[in-house]
């Protein structure tokens, strides 16, 4: 269990190694997967 206490400031989180933040990532990872996802479909359609 982390030692913290109301008296303590919070350490601001450092932002993420590409994007401004945490959430533009978040998205940019979920919108690569939806378009990885897609390729894959279509080439299953195109060899199949």
């Amino acid at each position: 269990m982390p030692n913290s206490s109301p008296n303590q400031p919070q350490q601001p989180e450092p932002p993420p190694p590409v994007f401004r933040t945490w959430n533009q990532l978040y998205a940019f990872v979920i919108i690569l997967h939806a378009i990885i996802i897609t390729l894959f479909y279509i080439f299953t359609k195109l060899y199949s």
